[in-house]
């Protein structure tokens, strides 16, 4: 098998577009760091216009509140707008604090907390507050629960969901189809492991003194070690990212389902589920490049049965939480509290995948014949 490993070592390092897929990960990364930044910086800029505006909807409520009360000639209907202008009051002061927090960068989690909790009083006590927010009272409900996890045990808040520390942009990738981005650039790394099939001589190669087992073995032992690799070079370029941002606090919530979970775990899972993925990809495409013996019509195949199954996902959701390649989004696996399951399943695919392989390329079947 060493031989073998060295036979595909020099077959992958001979080939001139795995430097370009190596380029083309170095690109990916930056440009996902920049466009994070860009984000950053929009966020920004949203968030203090929305609360800049909030502050002039607070004033302009005040002054309707105060007519109001002026005109209302029953004494209970004065207590209630007098009620509403004191709330909108605290609503202009919250609304201020966090526009000169979001101007400075320098977000208070005790300022986000007052104005959640503002909110949520506006919604329970029927007040008009669609200018302020859209979200429902459940869903700030639930914020509350986030912002006084982080409170008690102590977590300063991020001041924006883009920033470019190292946690974020990992767990990023885990709640975004970037997640499919590299395992597609995995795939490209891994294409030409069967290019014997498009070379004409894989006869040659399956009818050699090795056995079908340990050819086919090696090819996904050495796509394993290239996906130990394409980890290692993504580890790299996350510790660049860490020399210049930061590592950022791994101790930040998320809060899915009934559940809240830290980034030091996210990024745990992200791993696991990572490997898994790309362990499900091995084993399927070695199936599908021994079915066909075609590298072209192999990829072409899986990837139709990636966007296939993505397209009719909500029809076969029941099928993609058991299949990571199948599913990318980290917290619908861990709200269906699925990611060991889905670790193991993809295990066994690769197993069956490979004993599969083996038996359609049984050596009686390459025959090699003479001119």
């Amino acid at each position: 098998m060493v031989y073998l490993l060295k036979y595909e070592w020099h077959k992958f390092i001979r080939t001139k577009k795995n430097w370009l897929v190596f380029l083309l990960i170095l690109c990916s990364f930056i440009g996902y760091v920049s466009f994070n930044g860009y984000q950053n910086h929009v966020y920004i800029e949203a968030k203090t216009e929305q609360f800049s505006k909030a502050r002039q909807n607070a004033m302009y409520d005040i002054t309707n509140m105060a007519n109001y009360q002026f005109l209302a000639k029953k004494e209970k209907d004065k207590q209630y707008y007098g009620n509403a202008i004191e709330y909108f009051k605290r609503l202009y002061s919250c609304a201020n604090d966090l526009y000169r927090d979001y101007s400075t960068s320098a977000v208070s989690l005790d300022d986000l907390m007052q104005w959640n909790d503002l909110l949520i009083e506006g919604k329970t006590k029927k007040y008009t507050i669609i200018s302020y927010t859209t979200y429902s009272l459940d869903y700030l409900k639930k914020t509350q629960k986030e912002y006084r996890y982080l409170k008690k045990n102590h977590i300063p808040i991020k001041h924006s969901p883009y920033v470019c520390t190292t946690s974020n942009l990992a767990v990023n990738l885990s709640n975004h189809y970037l997640g499919a981005v590299l395992l597609i650039l995995y795939f490209l790394l891994i294409f030409d492991i069967f290019k014997e099939f498009d070379q004409g001589v894989y006869k040659i190669l399956f009818t050699s003194k090795y056995d079908t087992l340990k050819i086919i073995l090696t090819k996904v032992v050495f796509s394993i070690f290239l996906l130990i690799g394409f980890i290692g070079l993504i580890v790299l370029l996350f510790g660049v990212n860490t020399m210049i941002f930061g590592m950022g606090n791994t101790q930040y919530s998320f809060s899915v389902g009934n559940h809240i979970y830290m980034e030091s775990k996210i990024l745990m899972y992200i791993i696991f589920i990572t490997i898994a993925m790309s362990l499900f990809l091995i084993g399927v495409y070695t199936l599908i490049s021994c079915l066909f013996k075609s590298t072209t019509t192999s990829l072409v195949i899986t990837i139709t049965l990636y966007l296939m199954v993505n397209l009719f996902s909500q029809n076969l959701h029941k099928i993609n939480y058991f299949i990571g390649f199948l599913n990318v989004d980290m917290f619908s696996m861990l709200q269906q509290n699925k990611i060991f399951t889905i670790c193991i399943m993809n295990i066994v695919v690769l197993i069956v995948c490979v004993i599969s392989s083996v038996l359609l390329l049984k050596k009686k079947d390459l025959i090699v014949t003479g001119d």
